[in-house]
C-alpha cells in the first residue's frame, strides 16, 4: 500500500503522459543551470536556500554598485563573503512581472505535497519568504557548484 505522498507522486495526473514518479529534487540533466553553464553547476535545493534565508544577512539595495539594479545583497554571518541577487521579476507567459521590486528564485526541491509545484525563494525591499509555485513560472536561478 502506498502513502500519500507515495500517492501524490505516483499519480499519472502529475506527469506528462500519464507518467509519474517520485522524484524530490530535479536529475542533473533536467537542471537548467546545469544545462546552460554545464560542468559542475547545479540549481539549489530548498534545503540550501533556508540555509542561506537563515545564516546571512540580506540587505536590500536600491542602486547596487551604482548601476540602477535593485536587489538583496546577501553576506554570509560566518564568512563575510556576500552575493548579489537581482530584483528581476519572473515571467509568466511572455510577460515579465515586478522586475525591479522582486526577485523569485527557484529551488530544485520539488514540493512533496504537489508535484506540479516546486520551491522557491521569493522577495520585495520589505519581505523574504519560501514559497511554492507552479513549475510552468519562468523565475531566476541562482547557480552553485557541486560539492
Amino acid at each position: 500500500m502506498l502513502t500519500q505522498h507515495q500517492e501524490l507522486h505516483h499519480n499519472a495526473l502529475y506527469g506528462l503522459d500519464n507518467f509519474a514518479n517520485s522524484k524530490t529534487i530535479l536529475d542533473i540533466e533536467d537542471d537548467a543551470a546545469n544545462s546552460d553553464w554545464g560542468g559542475n553547476w547545479r540549481i539549489p535545493t530548498f534545503e540550501e536556500w533556508t540555509e542561506l534565508r537563515e545564516h546571512c544577512i540580506w540587505t536590500w539595495t536600491a542602486n547596487y554598485n551604482n548601476i540602477g539594479i535593485s536587489g538583496y545583497i546577501v553576506t554570509g554571518k560566518n564568512n563575510g563573503k556576500s552575493i548579489f541577487l537581482p530584483a528581476a521579476g519572473a515571467y509568466n507567459d511572455d510577460d515579465l512581472d515586478d522586475a525591479g521590486s522582486s526577485g523569485l528564485y527557484w529551488s530544485s526541491s520539488i514540493n512533496m505535497t504537489d508535484p506540479y509545484f516546486a520551491w522557491h525563494v521569493r522577495f520585495s525591499a520589505d519581505l523574504l519568504f519560501a514559497y511554492s509555485v507552479g513549475r510552468i513560472y519562468g523565475l531566476s536561478i541562482r547557480p552553485v557548484l557541486k560539492e
